[in-house]
């Protein structure tokens, strides 16, 4: 079945829209050390006016439990945070959201300086140049 000349217009227009120009973006995490102090759930709430029960970023915690060795030592603890950005987030800073591109809030909050945002490939070559475990999340 051959396309109407409206249905390629629409085709066509879809195309030149920027929002769909095939970028990706991603929010990374140097979990080890992110702070963990709901900076950056407390920005999303005030950024997207999220009522309490909804969430842009939501901080998880892990651990503490213990990797043996002496437990009086603290390298021997696992204990960190990870931000996980849900549906609400990558709604606004996803390849189609009204805010794709912009640095989040949540990232310029972060008094750790350890939650970036940018294009997939940013990120991904940003992690290349850490030599310890990170998160990457595709919006």
């Amino acid at each position: 079945m051959a396309n109407t000349p409206e249905i390629e217009k629409q085709f066509e227009d879809a195309i030149k829209d920027p929002r769909y120009d095939g970028t990706r973006y991603a929010l990374l995490c140097d979990y080890r050390y992110f702070s963990g102090n709901h900076a950056a759930e407390i920005a999303c709430k005030e950024e997207f006016e999220l009522p309490i029960d909804q969430w842009g970023i939501k901080e998880v915690e892990v651990g503490p439990f213990f990797k043996g060795g002496d437990e009086t030592c603290g390298e021997n603890w696992e204990w960190f945070y990870i931000p996980c950005p849900t549906e609400i987030f990558s709604k606004h800073y996803g390849p189609e959201g009204d805010k794709a591109g912009q640095r989040p809030l949540a990232c310029q909050v972060e008094e750790s300086g350890t939650l970036y945002y940018g294009t997939l490939d940013e990120m991904t070559e940003k992690m290349k140049k850490f030599d310890r475990p990170m998160v990457l999340f595709q919006l």
